[in-house]
């Protein structure tokens, strides 16, 4: 992400027609709107009311074709596709707007008293004056609209200042107030594109920082899940998929604090395959693998409660941390295990002890005091299991 410290030109010029044209197509309609109203009251006692309505209606279709330009414009967002285009409509609009208003004035001037002139002329200046407010989002919209309604009745005044008592005074008047406009006008719409400009910026600074928190955010995630999986790695065997030993260490301290605060009990079963290293040597390690991978999903069948631990210790030694359970439980959880084995009569014809695959299992059952500590208690339960070996193995000893 790259954060801009300006808005792109053209954004901002994007911006300022879409201003433009939703502050100013309602506003040029009404404004204008009341304008003919006012016209058509101050003309109709003078003039033909044909020739008055029919001026109005040709005046409205103009101010209505510019309000669906504008509408039609907003709706297909082609300021932003078309902005060079729409640029021009709008002013070509302004154009027409402002000659209207000239040429019924110097039309005017010979129809209608003086005193209805300077009322008219008066209508005129509020009307400008009035489209200030909403046009200045385009500089050269409103001094476009300036140049073709006040310019040119300030021009005729002057060249014909024997005609009316004022009119010289009127065109000195109408310039001065040209330029105090087009002085106000400039100085607004700096102040207006600035405005833009430091509300884009905020508005971009916002979304980089949201962008940036969310980017942080998916980064967090993302270490999290690392971090979630390095330790999976660590504590998972990669052959078996059980726990392995950084686990069970971790398991047994837990098991024995909570043993000590509750009074309970704990259990330990160590499981090893008896010679296992003749079925290596006679079916190969890829065999091996396949019987430690069995016996990782019978030890999981074997465990049946919640929060028991089963992992592989090392070589083809496996543990199993029965938190809670009394020594008869783990005894049947050990005589169910080494049933579940002799069912599965895997072969194995290098065995001094059956024709197929065996265990022998040491099991422990203490309730865990200040004195003991995880090593404590996997040695005492390795005792058990030599035990059960010396007794012949396929046995089961309890320490």
């Amino acid at each position: 992400m790259i954060y801009q410290r300006h808005i792109p030109r053209e954004e901002l010029f994007s911006s300022q027609l879409e201003m433009l044209m939703q502050n100013g197509r309602l506003a040029t309609v009404s404004a204008n709107l009341v304008g003919v109203a006012a016209t058509v009251l101050i003309f109709w006692p003078f003039m033909q009311l044909s020739t008055i309505l029919l001026w109005a209606a040709a005046f409205l279709i103009l101010l209505l074709l510019r309000s669906l330009q504008m509408s039609n414009a907003l709706v297909e967002r082609r300021y932003q596709t078309k902005p060079g285009r729409v640029y021009w409509q709008l002013i070509i609009g302004a154009a027409l707007t402002g000659v209207v208003w000239s040429t019924v004035y110097i039309f005017a001037a010979s129809h209608v008293p003086v005193t209805m002139q300077y009322v008219f002329l008066l209508l005129i200046v509020m009307i400008t004056a009035f489209s200030l407010g909403f046009s200045v989002a385009i500089r050269e919209y409103f001094v476009v609209y300036v140049f073709t309604s006040l310019w040119p009745i300030a021009w005729w005044s002057l060249a014909h200042y024997w005609e009316q008592p004022y009119n010289m005074l009127i065109g000195l008047v109408l310039l001065a107030f040209c330029a105090l406009l087009i002085y106000v006008c400039d100085q607004t719409y700096k102040s207006f594109r600035n405005m833009i400009s430091m509300t884009w910026e905020r508005e971009h600074i916002a979304q980089e920082l949201g962008d940036l928190t969310s980017s942080l955010r998916d980064r967090n995630r993302q270490l999290r899940d690392a971090r979630r999986q390095l330790t999976d790695l660590a504590n998972v065997d990669e052959l078996t998929g059980l726990g392995n030993r950084r686990l069970v260490n971790s398991a047994l301290q837990e098991e024995m604090n909570r043993a000590r605060r509750s009074g309970g009990e704990l259990s330990l079963i160590l499981l090893d395959v008896d010679y296992f290293k003749n079925y290596n040597d006679t079916y190969g390690h890829t065999a091996g693998d396949t019987v430690l991978q069995k016996l990782a999903d019978l030890m999981q069948r074997a465990a049946t409660r919640a929060g028991e631990v089963v992992a592989r210790y090392g070589g083809e030694e496996f543990i199993l941390v029965l938190p809670g359970a009394s020594a008869d439980s783990a005894m049947r959880t050990a005589s169910r295990l080494r049933d579940l084995v002799n069912e599965e009569r895997i072969p194995h014809e290098t065995s001094q002890v059956e024709q197929y695959i065996t265990v022998s299992q040491g099991v422990l059952t203490v309730q865990p005091n200040s004195e003991m500590d995880p090593t404590d208690l996997v040695k005492r339960v390795d005792k058990a299991l030599y035990q059960a070996k010396d007794d012949g193995r396929n046995a089961i000893a309890v320490a």
